[in-house]
């Protein structure tokens, strides 16, 4: 069945309303504000690491290898999308032979 231009419009109207609750755009808006903290600290740890790989001449890949990750999952890490475990941040500090975090 085809459907006409306007149920097409009433569709889209109706998957747009400002009052959906199950909207996956506002369930991230809503993750992100509420982790704001945590996500600025990735962003930076994040940064050190990509300081650290021009320095030594790595690429994201090389990165990758070395810790045994997939790339994917790097480029997570280097969006500051990834919730980084302390183990991770542990290998990664090894690998580049840096300190990312101190803990007191």
């Amino acid at each position: 069945m085809k459907k006409t231009k306007g149920k097409k419009i009433d569709r889209l109207q109706a998957i747009s309303k400002k009052d959906r609750a199950d909207s996956k755009w506002k369930k991230i808006a809503e993750w992100n504000r509420m982790h704001k903290e945590a996500l600025d600290d990735l962003v930076v740890i994040a940064g050190h690491i990509r300081k650290s790989l021009k320095e030594k001449g790595w690429n994201q890949t090389e990165l990758a290898e070395k810790m045994g990750v997939t790339p994917q999952a790097l480029t997570r890490i280097m969006k500051g999308r990834q919730n980084l475990s302390l183990q991770t941040i542990r290998k990664i500090e090894q690998v580049l032979d840096v300190c990312l975090i101190t803990v007191h």
